[in-house]
C-alpha cells in the first residue's frame, strides 16, 4: 500500500497530458500554447500561421501534422518567429514547421530583430527537429537561429538563405557543456550570409558543440568562417560535408583559440583569401583524422589548410587538388604541424613554411592520385584499387569497421581489408556516414542495435536489430524527404536479435533511412539503393 499514492500520482499526471488542436480547437498556435501545460502536445494542421510564437516557459511539444513543407510560421522582421527562453529541457519540442521572419512584398519593412530572426533559444535546451528555417533576418547575430546557454539537440533541419551581421545561419554563444554539448545532427545549412563573420554556423565563448553528419554548403561571410567559425570552443566535427563556402579566411572552417577534433569530414570546393579549406589561428591543438580536403582554392595562401600560431596533427587524410599561390596544400606560419599516413599532392614540397614553423613529416605519407569517383555521398569516394585503400595507420585503433558478413573485409563505404583507408570514408568515421544517433543508445554486445546488409543493395536487404529487453517495436523506412516508405515492424517483440527482409526493388536509387524505436532505443541507419 505504501506505493499506491506515488503510482496514483504518476498515472494522474499521465492522464492529464492533452493534445490541443490548431485551428479546430484553438484559432492560433499561441492560443493553444497559452492553454497548454507541461507534457501537453499542440498539434497544428497545415496552413500559414502568424507569429511570433513563445513557449512561455513550458515543456510542451509543438508539432505539425503534415510536416514543414505545408505548415508555415511567419512574422515580420522585428520579431523572433519562435522564442524558447524559459528554462525548458529536451521535452520541449518544435517539429515540422517552416519558419520565416521575412516581410512580404506588400508589407512595410520594420526594424530588424537583434538576434535570432527565426528561432531565439536562451537559457533553454529544447529539441528542434525536422524544421525549415529560411529567409530570416537578424540585425546582429543568428539570422536563422540564436542560441545562448543552451544544450539544444537540433536534427533533421534545413537552415537556408538567412542573413545577419554575425553568423547568418546559426549563432551559438556560451552553449553546451563537456558532458552535455549543443548537438547539431543531420542538418542542411546552406545559402546563409553574414556581413562580418560566420556565414553558416558559429560557436563562441567557451562553448561545447558536436556537429555530426551535416551538409554545410554555399554559405558566405565577409571575414572569417564561410561554413563554420569556432571561437574559444570545444568542438567535435564528425562526418560532415563542408562544400562551396566562401570567406576572407577559413572558407570551409575558421578555427580561433579552439581545440577541435575533426574526423571523417569532406571539406571541398571552398574558397578564401587565406586557408580555403581550414584556417587555424592561435589554436591550442587541432586533431585532423580521416578527412578529405580537396579542390579548395585560396587566392593568397593555404589552399587546403593554413595553420598560424597553432599546432595540428593530421593523420589518415587526403589533401589533393587544393590550389594557392603559396602553400597549395598546407601553409605553416609560426606553427607545429605533424603529417602521418596521408596522401598529399606534391608531398612535402606542397607544405610551405612561412615563418618559424616545425614540420614533422612522419611515416606512411604518399603522393599518388586518389582517383576520386562519384558515389551516393558525393564525388569523393575511393574506387577499388586506389593507393589510398588500406594505406592509413596500421594500428588497430584506426581500423575500418569490419563487415560482419565478410570477416576480414571493411564495411562499405570503406574499401578493401580492415586496415584504415585514407580519407573521409575510412576509420571509425564510417558509421557516421551510415547512421545518425539522435538519442543515447542502449549498449549491446554487437555495437549499434540496428544494422542492414548488404549496404548498398540493388533489390533487397536484411535489417537486423537487437533488443536488451522485450519491447513494443516500430521499424520503418523513410526517404530523405521524410516520407514513410514502408513499416517493417509495429508490434511487441521479445528480447534478443531479430531480422526483417526489406524489398527495395521498387525504389528509386538513392539514400533511405531505416528507423528503430523501442524501449530506451531510438536510432536511425542510412541504407543505399544502387542500380
Amino acid at each position: 500500500m505504501k506505493y499506491s499514492i506515488p503510482l496514483l500520482t504518476a498515472l494522474t499526471t499521465i492522464a492529464l497530458a492533452e493534445t490541443l488542436l490548431v485551428p479546430s480547437q484553438y484559432p492560433s498556435i499561441q492560443n493553444a500554447i497559452n492553454a497548454a501545460q507541461d507534457g501537453d502536445t499542440v498539434l497544428v494542421s497545415p496552413d500559414e500561421y502568424e507569429g511570433p510564437i513563445n513557449f512561455e516557459g513550458k515543456n510542451i511539444v509543438v508539432s505539425s501534422t503534415a510536416g514543414a513543407g505545408s505548415t508555415l510560421i511567419r512574422t515580420s522582421r522585428n520579431y523572433h518567429c519562435v522564442s524558447i527562453a524559459g528554462g525548458q529541457d529536451s521535452t520541449a519540442v518544435l517539429e515540422g514547421f517552416t519558419v520565416s521572419n521575412q516581410v512580404s512584398d506588400n508589407e512595410v519593412s520594420r526594424d530588424t530583430i537583434g538576434c535570432g530572426g527565426g528561432l531565439y533559444i536562451v537559457n533553454a535546451s529544447p529539441t528542434i527537429r525536422n524544421n525549415i528555417i529560411t529567409d530570416c533576418v537578424a540585425e546582429s547575430q543568428g539570422g536563422g537561429l540564436f542560441l545562448e546557454n543552451s544544450s539544444t539537440l537540433m536534427s533533421g533541419c534545413i537552415i537556408s538563405n538567412n542573413t545577419a551581421m554575425f553568423s547568418g545561419g546559426v549563432s551559438a554563444l556560451s552553449c553546451g557543456k563537456l558532458d552535455h554539448p549543443l548537438r547539431i545532427i543531420d542538418c542542411t545549412i546552406t545559402g546563409n550570409q553574414s556581413t562580418d563573420m560566420a556565414g553558416g554556423l558559429s560557436c563562441n565563448s567557451s562553448s561545447s558543440i558536436v556537429i555530426i553528419n551535416n551538409y554545410i554548403s554555399d554559405n558566405y561571410t565577409y571575414l572569417s568562417g564561410g561554413g563554420i567559425l569556432l571561437n574559444y570552443t570545444n568542438a567535435l566535427l564528425f562526418g560532415n560535408t563542408i562544400s562551396g563556402n566562401d570567406a576572407f579566411d577559413g572558407g570551409g572552417i575558421s578555427i580561433r583559440h579552439s581545440e577541435p577534433t575533426i574526423i571523417g569530414n569532406i571539406i571541398v570546393r571552398n574558397t578564401a583569401d587565406y586557408g580555403a579549406g581550414i584556417y587555424q589561428l592561435s589554436g591550442l591543438f587541432e586533431h585532423l583524422e580521416n578527412n578529405t580536403i580537396a579542390n579548395n582554392a585560396a587566392s593568397v595562401r593555404g589552399g587546403g589548410l593554413l595553420c598560424k600560431d597553432g599546432s595540428i596533427s593530421i593523420v589518415n587524410s587526403i589533401l589533393w587538388g587544393n590550389i594557392a599561390p603559396t602553400g597549395s596544400q598546407i601553409l605553416m606560419d609560426n606553427a607545429d604541424v605533424s603529417v602521418e599516413y596521408c596522401d598529399v599532392e606534391y608531398g612535402e614540397d606542397s607544405v610551405y613554411n612561412f615563418a618559424s614553423s616545425t614540420l614533422n613529416w612522419g611515416p606512411g605519407n604518399i603522393d599518388i592520385d586518389p582517383e576520386f569517383e562519384t558515389g551516393p555521398f558525393g564525388d569523393y569516394h575511393l574506387p577499388w584499387g586506389t593507393p589510398c585503400v588500406d594505406a592509413g595507420n596500421p594500428a588497430s585503433e584506426y581500423n575500418d569497421p569490419e563487415d560482419p558478413f565478410n570477416p576480414g573485409y571493411a564495411l562499405w563505404p570503406a574499401m578493401g581489408l580492415i586496415r584504415n583507408d585514407m580519407g573521409a570514408f575510412g576509420g571509425g568515421g564510417v558509421d557516421y556516414w551510415l547512421s545518425v544517433e539522435e538519442e543515447e543508445l542502449s549498449p549491446t554486445e554487437n555495437g549499434l542495435p540496428l544494422k542492414s546488409f548488404p549496404n548498398p543493395f540493388s533489390s533487397s536487404c536484411t535489417v537486423c536489430y537487437q533488443l536488451d529487453e522485450a519491447s513494443q517495436v516500430v521499424l520503418q523506412v523513410f526517404d530523405l524527404s521524410g516520407r514513410l516508405v514502408e513499416t517493417l515492424v509495429d508490434k511487441a517483440v521479445p528480447s534478443g536479435m531479430h531480422s526483417e527482409h526489406f524489398d527495395g526493388s521498387g525504389l528509386c536509387p538513392g539514400v533511405y533511412l531505416i528507423r528503430l524505436v523501442a524501449v530506451d532505443v531510438s536510432t536511425s541507419r542510412r541504407c543505399i539503393v544502387l542500380r
